[in-house]
């Protein structure tokens, strides 16, 4: 059938979520967990009576309210026997057959208190959902039109987002683009009457293991370069943020403006993604200090994840050799996956030997060897490998010796690595 509907703008009912291929086997009875989720984004509470949905294979289904009380049983604090939606909350339109237990995967949803349960004029959403349908919502008496999977336009969306997975939208603000809809991210696969999975879609973060120091150890009137990692959790590319590194002097967790150590404009940094930003603290006065780091971006979701703080120590005078951290695991989950190894000799010029011994004095490892070097400092790292493999757990010495004017300097620590 051709469906003639006219497109009204700014409608105060949208579609969030759709689930289309539900979990498991589609026939015989596959299609009673199919739902339409949507959203009432105005403030007003709105009357679904004289609204229909379409999936342009079957005439318009008028929607209705649920009525059969058995749903209950599983869903005490759901709302049936009406068509009102409530300013800012979710309706979800489900199957008439929904509650039937005849069927794997019966009632499979965590419907949460105060969802509005609707559904159709017979036992199917549309024709019944498949993976390539696109819907339509819409009253006429209401000027209200709201869509999912891009009706008008030939874009190939939708299309099949996985067993058991909702399309979910992304920004409500932005409505119905094949780019603002991300398949659920949810452990449970949707989030029928629940804010969306991806709707955090800007989620820049900082962690305090993705934050190093080098040297992890700074001498009084040296400089340290600060990396700081950048984590996008989000499923967007951003670029429009800030990173502020502050010295926390009073250690109140807030940054105030006599503590403000620079203001760095972030480089992009794509989905799931992290990048390093770097930043030299000249010359930090002997002490402790309590270096605060804060990710400052106006259209980030999650802010519980946009600060970090992180020890800098700074002392009077450290020997040749530092090993950062006492005890690595290079397990490669990126944090301690590396020994940090940071070496201070009398003066440059001369030729630097780096070993590593195991526990009975046996070298299993040269790092470098008779490396002409043109700086008194340096960093070296070692990641547990050795030339035949992976060194087991256990306790390591490095070993330093270094060439220079007739003279030799000899330095040794130890770290322990654990796998």
């Amino acid at each position: 059938m051709i469906l003639f509907v006219i497109l009204f703008t700014g409608s105060r009912i949208i579609i969030t979520e759709v689930m289309s291929n539900v979990k498991g086997p589609e026939n015989p009875f596959g299609d009673r967990n199919e739902f339409v989720e949507i959203y009432n984004q105005s403030s007003d509470t709105i009357d679904l009576s004289n609204y229909f949905l379409s999936d342009f294979d079957a005439p318009p289904d008028v929607i209705f309210p649920w009525e059969n009380e058995s749903i209950l049983i599983k869903y005490p604090d759901v709302r049936i026997r009406s068509t009102i939606i409530y300013p800012y909350s979710y309706a979800l339109i489900i199957d008439r057959e929904y509650i039937q237990f005849d069927s794997a995967n019966a009632q499979p949803y965590n419907i949460p208190a105060g969802t509005l349960l609707l559904t159709t004029d017979d036992t199917s959403i549309g024709d019944g959902l498949s993976v390539n349908d696109p819907i339509i919502i819409f009253s006429p008496a209401n000027a209200c039109t709201t869509s999912f999977g891009t009706p008008f336009i030939e874009d190939n969306f939708p299309k099949d987002p996985g067993d058991g997975i909702s399309w979910e939208m992304i920004d409500y603000d932005l409505g119905d683009t094949a780019t603002n809809w991300h398949h659920s991210i949810s452990p449970s696969g949707c989030t029928p009457g629940y804010k969306n999975s991806v709707s955090d879609a800007f989620d820049l973060g900082l962690d305090e293991n993705l934050i190093a120091f080098i040297p992890a150890k700074v001498e009084a009137g040296e400089d340290v370069k600060i990396s700081i990692g950048i984590i996008n959790s989000g499923i967007r590319p951003s670029t429009d943020y800030r990173l502020l590194i502050f010295d926390d002097k009073n250690k109140d967790r807030t940054l105030e403006n006599s503590e403000l150590l620079c203001d760095i404009s972030g480089e992009p940094v794509g989905a799931s993604d992290t990048i390093f930003l770097y930043y030299e603290y000249m010359k930090p006065q002997q002490g402790e200090h309590f270096l605060g780091f804060r990710i400052e971006f106006n259209e980030d979701r999650n802010l519980n994840n946009n600060i970090a703080f992180k020890k800098l120590l700074v002392l009077g005078k450290i020997g040749e050799l530092c090993l950062t951290p006492a005890i690595f695991t290079p397990d490669g989950d990126g944090h301690n996956d590396n020994l940090q190894i940071d070496y201070r000799l009398p003066q440059p010029g001369g030729e630097l030997t780096l070993s590593i011994y195991d526990s009975r004095g046996i070298k299993i490892h040269e790092l470098c060897k008779k490396k002409s070097v043109d700086s008194d400092k340096g960093t070296i790292f070692w990641n547990g490998e050795t030339p035949k493999g992976k060194a087991s757990t256990g306790m390591y010495i490095v070993y330093l010796e270094y060439h220079y004017q007739n003279k030799i300097t000899k330095a040794k620590k130890t770290a322990v690595l654990v796998r």
